[in-house]
């Protein structure tokens, strides 16, 4: 098979010398002057694969070269014969005079071609045939065989010129030792630093073999684009010359033709960098970074085409985008199912089918690696519900022939399903075995589940991670019968050694003290173990506010008794300028803005400066809080404000001060809080037609009351919980010895649990309710009372619109009692920027007496929530769904800034 390529590339190599080939290049015309004839000899391979058709091409582009510099390309018709009838194979110096004595040659090109490791490289020597010796060797070298064909027609002139020069000076008596070694070409790069990398030295006999190795050594330096060797007579002898240019300096980098994927995302995926040296391997690496950039975008059909635009010593280089059409998934279809239909399959995976909205939606993308994830999803949707057999038999992703969409198709084996059997504990049980049954939630007759194992698993291992056992292994044992279709399940327990906590590193935070993260973290080093502590850990640090990831990760110790943890903190911003905006028809366009910093200098303080401007109102509020007074977990700080609010029938201004201290109760989660307010408050232009509870409390008036709050909070989260709970228990003592000219007693309870539920989604009830009544024959003031309606009370109704009225008047004059319901669901729209929808139903009432449950105002609707980076954002639009006469049927409520 060898002997027909090599023929077949002899006859092609005679057709493409027999035609006219002066003008392939621009060379000089001396050679063709002193009638110098050539011959092209076949090249060696040096391959693990067929490469016949780049030595025709190669061979094709010395002759061409050859040609064009004035020199007769001769013995074709002779080497065919040889090739062809005597099947000659190799072609080495005494071949070239057996061929020359018939054709009379004065010269012939040997050469070999190797082709190893996506490099392919040439040597070629031009070799005297009357004084029998090699007078000139060139080599080149690329990963691209067009550039390695265009460097080979380059060194076309330069052998013809060698050639001339050879024969013009054959009086001159030549010897095979090398004079003199010189290097040209390079700028930046040394000779010397060049000449150390050679084996060649003058004084030495000439080796093609030593100039191989050479031009290999100065490739590797990493600093040259091109290396060749030449080797000419002298008037002293022979001159060895390695001839190299240098990479050029990277001094942009630009890309042309991309529109679907902006240029920092393609610059984020670059290792090429600017004001580096061009490493044309690292930029065919970076072209395929960006052609695997776009696949994962969808554009499977992207060419991304490098380009090097180069003076010798700096270089543009130019990324070329044909972005192509966007390649979607038109169908998958699903085969041997039974016990679920295809939309249910559908429906467990991540890629989709192209829909009429998948321009917006972006369904319908394709990735290799979701994809591959999807198969494991459906194979876990069977394990979940029974099917322990189940099994993906084959899996295609076919290409239509326009390259416009994908077909994919997913060949199942169900088998039959499974139900659990006994379930049983065995090996090192710590606790009463019974203890340890309760964790476990799968009982005989449910229908097998994988992921519920799991969980129980998981649960068992917590026990004896709460007790120190952080490496207890909790292995299940499974028994299927056939007969029943049951799977018998036992947890082996190994508890391992107790273990203690070696050392607790810190990392990810930036600007947090390490002091404000290890006061959160309940386990301290030396101490034991365990695992629920960390898990309140997790969620102390992530309740607090300041991080927006919290992760606590375990590992081996330097005895089997010790273990290392690593508490890794994703920061959040935590200083902002926070605005919000609103609209009610009392207060018209509402603005808000405040500078905070919760974490101020990383210490943990809290610094507050608030302001909110409307067409009717304003409020300015300056304040601070110490969350760890003295390093201990007592807190403390005050507020100053100002406030100012127009109403349809009167005005009120209020400023004052309060003091705050809280601590803790029964642990760090149940905390108490003593709150001292002073407040001066004034009721102005108060209208004419004013209901007559209005104008009584006209005047200036003082508060001067303590507030005790009994506060327990175990959520996971400060912002987006997912389970956890809080209950807060207040009351509020005004006047008598305290003073002031406000006697009141109010009475506040608030209670709120997050359920956690599958696919990230959480849904919580929320209830509080409110009592406020005068002592000693004094009225409650006015702004002391119940105000319902907005985004913090019964969505879908005014702000302060839920409230007793005066029948005369219509003015809204507040209750001394209220209650108020909230039911949320909230599940993930855009999980990588931490976008949430929500849905809401909303029930409450403020009552001038007691709670009537035959009076309730409902509300319902949805919205968005995003912690953005200016604050935790709100944008929810609320119905009424028992309007009244006067009322709107919706409304839409927007803040920014302030705490879900």
């Amino acid at each position: 098979m060898r002997f027909l390529r090599l023929t077949l590339l002899i006859a092609a190599l005679s057709i493409a010398l027999s035609g006219a080939l002066s003008g392939a290049l621009s060379g000089v015309a001396f050679a063709e002057a002193l009638g110098v004839r050539v011959l092209v000899l076949p090249f060696d391979l040096h391959s693990s694969t067929d490469v016949s058709a780049l030595r025709r091409r190669v061979m094709e582009a010395v002759a061409s070269s050859l040609d064009g510099a004035g020199a007769e390309v001769a013995g074709i018709e002779e080497i065919k014969r040889l090739v062809l009838k005597e099947g000659v194979r190799s072609f080495g110096e005494e071949r070239a005079l057996e061929v020359s004595s018939g054709v009379k040659a004065d010269f012939a090109v040997l050469g070999s071609l190797t082709a190893l490791g996506g490099t392919m490289s040439v040597d070629m020597r031009v070799f005297d045939l009357k004084d029998r010796t090699t007078i000139a060797f060139f080599s080149a070298s690329s990963r691209s065989e067009a550039d390695l064909v265009e460097r080979l027609k380059a060194a076309g002139p330069k052998m013809g010129e060698k050639m001339a020069s050879t024969i013009k000076g054959r009086p001159v008596v030549r010897t095979g030792t090398v004079d003199k070694v010189l290097v040209s070409g390079n700028r930046r790069v040394d000779s010397t630093a060049i000449t150390k990398k050679l084996t060649s030295r003058a004084g030495e006999p000439f080796s093609p073999d030593n100039v191989r190795e050479d031009i290999r050594a100065i490739y590797s330096m990493g600093y040259f684009d091109d290396v060749s060797a030449d080797l000419s007579e002298g008037a002293g002898g022979k001159i060895l010359t390695y001839t190299v240019k240098e990479m050029p300096f990277i001094k942009k980098i630009e890309f042309k033709g991309n529109s679907e994927v902006k240029e920092d995302k393609i610059r984020e995926e670059l290792t090429l960098r600017e004001n580096t040296v061009l490493d044309r391997t690292l930029l065919a690496e970076n072209a395929e970074r960006i052609r695997a950039l776009y696949e994962d975008e969808g554009y499977y059909t992207a060419s991304i085409t490098p380009e090097v635009r180069s003076d010798g010593v700096e270089a543009a280089v130019v990324f070329n985008i044909a972005e192509g059409e966007p390649v979607k998934v038109k169908r998958i279809t699903v085969i041997g199912n039974s016990a679920f239909s295809g939309g249910e399959i559908k429906d467990v995976m991540n890629t989709s089918e192209a829909g009429p909205f998948s321009f917006i939606t972006q369904s319908g993308r394709f990735n290799e690696l979701i994809f591959s994830n999807d198969l494991s999803l459906i194979a876990g949707h069977y394990f979940d519900n029974g099917y322990i057999k189940a099994d993906i038999l084959d899996s295609r992703v076919l290409l239509s022939d326009d390259k416009k969409w994908f077909y994919i198709t997913i060949a199942l084996s169900e088998g039959q399903r499974y139900r659990v059997g006994s379930v049983d504990v065995e090996g090192d049980i710590l606790t009463a075995k019974k203890d340890l049954m309760e964790k476990i939630r799968i009982r005989k007759g449910d229908v097998f589940s994988r992921s519920k194992l799991s969980r129980d698993i998981e649960a068992v291992a917590d026990v004896y991670g709460e007790k120190g056992y952080a490496f207890a292994d909790v292995k299940p044992v499974t028994r299927i019968n056939e007969e029943d279709k049951t799977v018998d399940i036992t947890l082996s327990i190994a508890k391992n050694e107790l273990t203690y906590i070696e050392r607790i590193d810190i990392t990810g935070n930036t600007r947090t003290r390490d002091k404000v993260i290890r006061r959160e973290v309940e386990v301290e080093e030396g101490g034991i173990f365990s695992s629920t502590a960390l898990k309140r850990s997790r969620n102390n640090l992530r309740r607090i506010g300041y991080f927006e990831d919290v992760r606590i990760t375990q590992t081996r110790g330097s005895t089997e008794d010790r273990v290392k943890l690593n508490v890794d903190v994703l920061e959040r911003p935590t200083g902002s300028l926070s605005l919000g905006m609103g609209y009610s028809s009392v207060d018209k366009l509402i603005a808000t803005a405040s500078i905070a910093q919760s974490n101020f200098m990383g210490t943990g303080l809290k610094l507050d400066l608030s302001g909110t401007v409307s067409a009717s109102s304003s409020r300015y509020v300056l304040g601070f809080t110490e969350p760890w007074l003295f390093d201990k977990p007592i807190s403390a700080g005050f507020d100053i404000y100002n406030t100012e609010k127009d109403y349809p029938d009167f005005k009120i201004r209020k400023n004052g001060f309060d003091l705050r201290g809280g601590f803790p109760v029964v642990d760090r989660y149940t905390r108490g809080f003593l709150t001292y307010k002073y407040e001066r408050a004034e009721i102005f232009d108060v209208a004419a037609t004013a209901s007559s509870e209005i104008k009584e409390q006209e005047g200036t008036s003082k508060d001067s009351s303590v507030k005790g709050t009994l506060r327990r909070d175990t959520r996971d989260d400060a912002f987006f919980p997912s389970e956890g709970s809080v209950l807060v228990l207040s009351t509020e003592f005004a006047g008598g010895p305290l003073g002031g000219t406000n006697y009141f007693i109010k009475y506040e309870g608030e209670a709120v649990h997050y359920f956690p539920l599958p696919w990230d989604t959480t849904f919580s009830l929320h209830g509080s309710l409110g009592y406020v009544q005068g002592y000693s024959g004094r009225t409650v003031p006015l702004y002391e009372k119940y105000f319902l309606g907005g985004i913090n009370s019964v969505r879908g109704f005014e702000t302060r619109s839920i409230s007793p009225k005066d029948p005369a008047t219509g003015n809204f004059l507040g209750g001394n009692t209220m209650m108020v319901f909230n039911a949320e669901f909230v599940f993930p729209l855009y999980a990588k920027q931490n976008i949430k929808g929500v849905a809401f139903l909303d029930a409450g009432n403020s009552y001038k007496g007691h709670i009537d449950l035959g009076d309730i105002r409902t509300g319902a609707g949805f919205g968005v929530r995003w912690f953005s980076p200016m604050g935790p954002l709100r944008l929810e639009l609320g119905f009424n769904l028992n309007r009244r006469e006067g009322e709107s049927s919706q409304e839409w409520d927007f803040t920014i800034g302030t705490a879900f």
